[in-house]
């Protein structure tokens, strides 16, 4: 369970964690009983029944009826799905995402609107136009939600939830966290894409059991999310993980950091869409390919056996070799998780990876590489469960089974 950096996470009560623990166990393993409730918690029952009562109360569990194996029929608990409702917006390049999802977190609807370069006031107002179309398509009414966040590809200040830059978008310095909250009306967090992904990650994808792990996004751009420890870790600003803007070559290509030469202008959607228009004259398959080439369509010349296709992503994967040999050799994770757009062909993609990784990191085989299973869906994923664990605080075991508190 990734855990967000929250100063105020210990000042809870006894009562609080509790509660939030028998919620907890409500939901992994109900229907359940109060007496079972009591055994998994090592609650008194007297105190898991109070507890029960104040969650039925608030809709949050409900009564599904008895079960009875001899004895006095016992009633049954369960987690109530409808009870809450996340909103997750993910403000991408190429369009913007809103999505709703239920009490656990799971996507219930989401509509896209094409992005708008440069404006990212009218960014905010299209969000605003989103919101109750996605709410009436997943039949939520607006009363029901809890939380929202907000996901992004560039640096996010930490905590005033300022974007200071996202070149792909074209914004600089905007108070981002500050206007979706008054536009929506709620708080409305802000992390950036790889940030959100590793959350999701955590708790979806590969890195379930895993303590410390990287979530390495390579699409527009190239950044990492990083769990330390079973939390995020942004560093002292919030800048943590751009590893894209690393450099990696004297004089290599121009960056829309404004610096050259870095990690993301030899691996990324641009820098895959330059070699394989050179490797065109040598392809019959890409050379059929209007221009500029879509990374779907080089990815399925690749899966088709095309060499040029090929050679295209496996050159991608030795440069970033480079980038991810920084995190092994600084952070020495468990495991490193791969999303984005090049992860089209991914196979051919993490064989040059792992080819050239160990020319760059110490001890590189111990540390696995491997692709998300999430998609594209792995930023709006997390970004409603960071709404989720802003709204509700949760009390869950950790890979190294000691209990640890969760919050935003």
């Amino acid at each position: 369970m990734v855990r967000p950096t929250d100063k105020t996470a210990n000042n809870r009560t006894p009562r609080e964690l509790n509660r939030s623990l028998v919620l907890d166990l409500v939901q992994e393993h109900g229907p359940i009983s109060r007496t079972n409730l009591a055994r998994l918690s090592g609650l008194t029952k007297p105190t898991v029944s109070a507890i029960i009562e104040e969650l039925l109360e608030s809709g949050s569990v409900r009564d599904v009826g008895t079960e009875s194996r001899g004895g006095r029929p016992a009633r049954l608990l369960e987690f109530n799905d409808e009870s809450a409702a996340y909103l997750g917006i993910e403000l991408g390049v190429e369009q913007t995402a809103v999505a709703v999802a239920d009490a656990r977190g799971r996507l219930r609807a989401r509509l896209e609107h094409p992005a708008v370069q440069r404006d990212p006031h009218r960014t905010v107002r299209d969000v605003v136009e989103l919101v109750p179309k996605v709410l009436q398509l997943a039949g939520v009414p607006r009363k029901r939600l809890r939380g929202a966040c907000a996901i992004l590809p560039g640096l996010v200040e930490r905590p005033s939830g300022v974007c200071v830059l996202a070149p792909n978008l074209g914004w600089e310095r905007f108070p981002l966290r500050a206007e979706l909250s008054r536009a929506l009306r709620m708080p409305v967090p802000v992390y950036n894409l790889p940030q959100a992904a590793a959350v999701a990650e955590g708790q979806l994808g590969e890195a379930r059991g895993h303590a410390s792990y990287a979530w390495v996004y390579v699409g527009l751009g190239v950044g990492a999310g990083l769990v330390v420890d079973g939390r995020l870790f942004f560093g002292m600003q919030g800048y943590s993980g751009e590893i894209g803007h690393c450099r990696v070559a004297d004089d290599g290509p121009p960056c829309g950091c404004g610096r050259r030469g870095c990690l993301e202008t030899f691996t990324s959607v641009m820098a895959l869409r330059r070699a394989s228009e050179a490797a065109a004259a040598q392809s019959d398959l890409l050379a059929a390919l209007p221009r500029p080439h879509a990374v779907a369509a080089i990815g399925s010349a690749a899966l088709a056996g095309d060499a040029s296709a090929r050679a295209v992503f496996h050159e991608a994967g030795r440069q970033l070799a480079r980038g991810i040999a920084f995190l092994l050799n600084l952070l020495n994770p468990q495991l490193v998780v791969l999303g984005g757009e090049l992860l089209a062909a991914p196979e051919v993609l993490l064989a040059g990876v792992r080819e050239e990784l160990p020319r760059h990191a110490v001890r590189a085989g111990e540390v696995p590489v491997v692709a998300s299973p999430l998609g594209s869906e792995a930023g709006l994923l997390g970004a409603v469960l960071l709404a989720r664990e802003g709204a509700v605080r949760s009390f869950r075991l950790v890979p190294d089974g000691v209990l640890q508190d969760s919050a935003p």
